[in-house]
């Protein structure tokens, strides 16, 4: 994990209770907590918070979608990270980037007025402070260990819920005439013709291409680089082209792979955006990934998935429908990751580790065969 990262984690674990308390007593006036809702023709500007990784920011896509549609004219900012803008990048429903991290912008926030600030952060307590710190209009928030108290609406949050649903939710509980039940309408993702050539030159003379993602923030959530390299000999000798993506970090991952599986794959990581990624989604038929914003990418890009979950939260993380096979051994020691957090495991992440090759090789052909 970047170090930046964890020192954001560290600061908001050590100092953010209290300067959530700070925050609150020196407000000029308490916020009532209010049930009143908002029309969406009501709003004209709005300020969505969604600092954190990749795959909260793809799945909150569908969200903003739905807002724009109800009111086209409506101006959505997101406060995010340089780690996650990649996924609003090109977006018709976004109307302006704010980096969570920049000075600059962060004070620009307390001049601007915002008729709804909703924050989407399920535990971190800096959103709060800062939110609880803005002179806008109602503010929408979960209601996780303690941070309620910013919010006008606070909203429960559950981890047995899928995460589309609970931002889905989030916005329901403000905005009057938000639809009743969630339904997909994609696309979501819109690549740009300059990064649609680049994918198109990159993968010129392959056909049937299968993507895998070894990747994952943490080491309890990755397969070991052998089983990769047996599944992508499996699916080249099916007549699939195994393409193998991730970042910069990923590199060594793909590269032993790409070495154990006889060099049958196309080794694309360390090549491609957010939006360049989701361009090769657009001319692949199968996407297989551990837990990772990846595979959330996919998901939104209406990309068929296989994906290895062993210590994340399937109920709250697990592409659903037809087109999506999750693994999962189901070990009651797992799920133990919780808000982001995954303890250190003292059996080696059996969960992870115990998913065989033909399992994988099973959904995958499945899913290609349909």
């Amino acid at each position: 994990m970047n170090r930046s990262i964890v020192y954001i984690k560290k600061i908001d674990y050590l100092l953010g209770p209290l300067l959530l308390k700070i925050a609150a007593a020196f407000k000029k006036k308490t916020h009532e907590k209010s049930s009143s809702k908002l029309n969406s023709d009501s709003i004209r500007s709005i300020l969505i918070v969604r600092p954190g990784g990749i795959g909260d920011a793809a799945l909150l896509l569908p969200s903003i979608k739905i807002l724009k549609k109800l009111n086209p004219s409506i101006t959505i900012n997101v406060l995010c990270e340089k780690r996650n803008q990649g996924i609003f990048y090109n977006s018709p429903f976004v109307s302006k980037l704010l980096d969570y991290r920049a000075i600059r912008d962060i004070i620009s926030l307390f001049k601007s007025q915002y008729d709804l600030v909703v924050d989407t952060e399920q535990s971190h307590f800096l959103t709060s402070v800062l939110i609880s710190l803005m002179k806008s209009g109602l503010k929408v928030g979960f209601d996780t260990v303690g941070r309620g108290s910013t919010y006008q609406i606070a909203v429960p949050y559950s981890h047995e819920e899928y995460e589309v649903t609970s931002f889905f939710n989030l916005f329901s509980s403000a905005i009057s005439d938000w639809p009743t039940s969630f339904e997909w309408d994609f696309p979501y993702v819109f690549p740009d013709n300059k990064e649609r050539r680049k994918v198109a030159e990159l993968v010129s003379g392959y056909k049937n291409l299968v993507c895998l993602f070894p990747g994952a923030s943490i080491s309890q959530r990755r397969w070991p680089s052998t089983n990769w390299a047996k599944v992508a000999s499996s699916l080249h000798k099916n007549g699939f082209q195994p393409v193998l993506i991730g970042a910069g970090a990923e590199d060594h991952i793909c590269i032993d792979i790409s070495r154990k599986a006889k060099h049958c794959t196309l080794n694309l990581c360390g090549f491609l955006s957010l939006t360049e990624t989701a361009a090769l989604f657009e001319k692949s038929k199968l996407l297989i990934s551990t837990d990772s914003g990846i595979l959330h990418l996919a998901v939104i890009c209406n990309t068929p998935t296989v994906s290895l979950f062993g210590p994340g939260i399937a109920a709250k993380w697990a592409p659903r429908g037809d087109a999506h096979i999750v693994i999962n051994k189901g070990f009651t020691c797992s799920p133990c990751t919780k808000f982001g957090e995954t303890p250190p495991c003292p059996i080696n992440a059996r969960c992870i580790k115990q998913i065989e090759v033909a399992e994988v090789e099973k959904a995958a052909l499945k899913l290609l065969n349909q």
